[in-house]
């Protein structure tokens, strides 16, 4: 039990004030700067990891030099008897999440205010290359005075960083996943403005806007589904507001603000009394929007993403259809014809070719050892195998048996058609000689 344990003869831990799935925070007094600090200890379970290790040192690495007051500082980094930690500012408050549970669907004066903070914590993190990854509101600490600080930079992504494993690009939480990641791509920039525009939705309405069974069940609406309006649920809400939302939350990346910086411009007018009735948008941007200048950060996957994108809602209109059955009528019947004909064309051939030389093949056998036995074993033997002798040639020779066959043509082991004639050599058991006779 680590509680009431001193860590590195500094650092006296007090109680646990919050867990997770790969570290759990301490609340801790430091000895040495008589302050209290949060301290950040990955799972003993998670130690042995090198993975979760590497993770973990990432995580310090990449904001320990981070100053910004709506992000939580990181002072120092350690190990304690092999299980790395790290020593941040203690926040005294509680998470975004608990606080939307008390409070449920905020004001919009209390809600700009929040989110302007937000983005101001992540527009330094981007201009420092660091890409958070897991926005939500379980990572986001506020304080009694309403002062906001993003934590959990567990695993941030530098913007300049190439060798980041497969595994670690689907690491944001399922609730606030741009469509991308669920893809399994890389996260940009655009994919945290994704997670705010959802963290937006929460903070006007209380909930998140996509729910469901499972991890998978939610990923593919992020992927399929319509963003839902805030002004269904709370019709008085301003139009600008949705319209931040959907425009943080387009499908397309490069549909979204090009930065954080476009969005916080967007977020300090959105409460203007001329923007509160301003058409809303339905989900895509106007002709003219598209054709500002654009700083893209990834071309070819949101190219191929805005092709998948016409893919599937792109749809020629009836009158378009029209025309294209006429255009193409005639050559779709052609090709139709040529196509039958030549499937017809390669029956026959077929048939010529191959079935029928394959059809009326004469079998074939290999000629039989049939040396010592007898001409009517020899027969015999070879009638079973569809063989037939044609003729019989006795030879003399001593060293075979009278009436053994001791040769055939063709020889043994060629191989014959079927009712092919086999020669027999008989041997014959030779004469003795007339002067051999007339000697006895």
């Amino acid at each position: 039990m680590i509680i009431g344990t001193t860590i590195n003869s500094r650092y006296d831990i007090k109680m646990l004030i919050g867990d997770g799935g790969m570290a759990n925070v301490y609340l801790a007094y430091d000895r040495t700067l008589k302050r209290h600090v949060a301290i950040k200890m990955l799972r003993y379970e998670l130690s042995k990891d090198e993975r979760f290790i590497k993770r973990f040192k990432r995580e310090s690495a990449q904001v320990i030099n981070l100053d910004h007051p709506n992000i939580v500082h990181v002072y120092t980094v350690g190990d304690y008897k092999q299980q790395p930690f790290i020593v941040m500012e203690y926040v005294k408050g509680k998470t975004l999440k608990d606080y939307l549970r008390e409070h449920k669907a905020l004001d919009p004066q209390i809600a700009m205010h929040i989110m302007t903070q937000l983005a101001e914590g992540v527009l330094y993190a981007h201009q420092n290359k660091i890409i958070h990854r897991d926005l939500k509101t379980q990572n986001i600490m506020i304080t009694d005075e309403q002062v906001v600080k993003i934590t959990d930079f567990g695993i941030a992504l530098s913007s300049n960083e190439a060798d980041v494993t497969q595994t670690n690009t689907i690491m944001g939480s399922v609730h606030y996943l741009a469509p991308e990641l669920a893809r399994g791509n890389l996260a940009t920039e655009r994919s945290d403005i994704y997670a705010l525009g959802i963290i937006l939705y929460e903070l006007l309405t209380g909930d998140v806007p996509f729910k469901g069974e499972g991890a998978v069940n939610i990923a593919l609406q992020h992927l399929e589904a319509e963003m839902p309006s805030i002004k269904l649920v709370n019709e008085d809400l301003p139009n600008s507001l949705d319209n931040i939302i959907k425009r943080c939350t387009c499908k397309v990346p490069a549909d979204r603000y090009h930065s954080v910086t476009e969005l916080l411009v967007d977020l300090k007018s959105a409460l203007a009394t001329e923007r509160a009735d301003e058409p809303l948008l339905n989900g895509s941007l106007k002709e003219e929007d598209l054709e500002k200048t654009m700083v893209m950060t990834d071309l070819k996957k949101e190219v191929s993403e805005e092709m998948a994108k016409k893919a599937t809602k792109g749809r020629p209109s009836k009158k378009r259809k029209g025309n294209m059955q006429k255009k193409f009528g005639f050559l779709n019947s052609a090709i139709l014809v040529s196509f039958t004909v030549f499937i017809i064309l390669a029956m026959i051939l077929y048939y010529i070719i191959i079935y029928q030389p394959a059809k009326h093949k004469v079998a074939e056998v290999h000629v039989p050892d049939i040396s010592t036995m007898t001409v009517s074993e020899a027969e015999k033997e070879l009638s079973e195998i569809g063989l037939k002798y044609g003729s019989v040639i006795y030879i003399e020779d001593e060293n075979y048996e009278d009436g053994d066959v001791f040769k055939t043509s063709p020889s043994i082991g060629t191989r014959v058609k079927v009712n092919s004639s086999i020669t027999l050599y008989v041997a014959k058991t030779p004469e003795k000689s007339s002067s051999t006779d007339q000697e006895e």
